[in-house]
């Protein structure tokens, strides 16, 4: 099974705010379009991409659906489950890394594998974000919108977000005061820039309702935009961390 990893690690930041320990809160639901333009890496090209996306997020679950793919991450199990609909299979890997790093390849990595595995990640892992309130307003759909400017740099490369996101929706709770923890249970050695980047975060008021972004990693250049389609609080499908009938379970790759 192969994860396509900006992709995870969206969902990831997505699920940020199940953590929030004082809060009890409905269920919030989003549905989203997403646009992943053509992108060269490695001398291979992938084609432009377009998805449209489901997610729950409760206080202990967070799931992101896709047509091609399922995301499931768990607070109660402490793991992360991949489904992959096309190969009928799926991955379970907990969340700390260290243990996630001993499973790739049903754990049979070699010394000098993991040694590169663990460098990449360590890189990934180095990240600083910035945000800006360019104070600019417009309407989107039915939504008064305010532009914000977010800029990441990480180990794998920089990257610029323009943000467009609404106080129109209200929802219980803080959306990316809850969607801020889930990396700290992941790493505890991200707590400190954790901090940092919630700060940032927090400076987005509302619900982001669209975004564009343009990526450099590993000499690629990758342009993804997401669009709001829906958002609503209500109650999780009781099948939220359900793997479907019949999918084989995978080792990590």
């Amino acid at each position: 099974m192969q994860i396509r990893s900006w992709k995870t690690l969206a969902a990831l930041g997505v699920a940020l705010t199940m953590l929030c320990p004082a809060l009890v809160l409905a269920d919030v639901f989003m549905k989203q379009k997403h646009h992943t333009g053509s992108f060269t890496m490695m001398g291979q090209t992938q084609p432009a991409k377009d998805s449209v996306e489901s997610i729950w997020i409760t206080d202990t679950v967070m799931r992101n659906d896709s047509r091609d793919q399922s995301v499931i991450i768990r607070l109660d199990k402490k793991t992360i489950t991949v489904i992959d609909h096309q190969g009928k299979s799926y991955t379970e890997m907990p969340m700390d890394m260290d243990k996630a790093m001993g499973q790739i390849g049903g754990g049979k990595m070699s010394k000098e594998e993991k040694a590169a595995m663990d460098g990449m990640m360590k890189g990934m892992m180095k990240f600083t974000m910035t945000v800006t309130d360019t104070g600019q307003m417009k309407k989107i759909k039915s939504w008064n919108c305010r532009k914000y400017i977010q800029k990441l740099d990480t180990g794998m490369g920089p990257s610029t977000t323009e943000v467009w996101a609404t106080e129109d929706i209200k929802s219980q709770g803080d959306l990316f005061a809850r969607y801020s923890a889930i990396m700290m249970t992941i790493q505890p050695g991200l707590r400190e820039s954790m901090d940092k980047v919630l700060k940032e975060a927090r400076k987005i008021k509302g619900v982001m309702v669209s975004s564009s972004t343009a990526t450099t990693m590993m000499g690629a250049s990758l342009k993804t935009t997401v669009e709001l389609l829906e958002f609503r609080d209500g109650k999780a499908p009781a099948d939220i961390t359900a793997v479907p009938k019949g999918y084989k379970k995978q080792a990590a790759m």
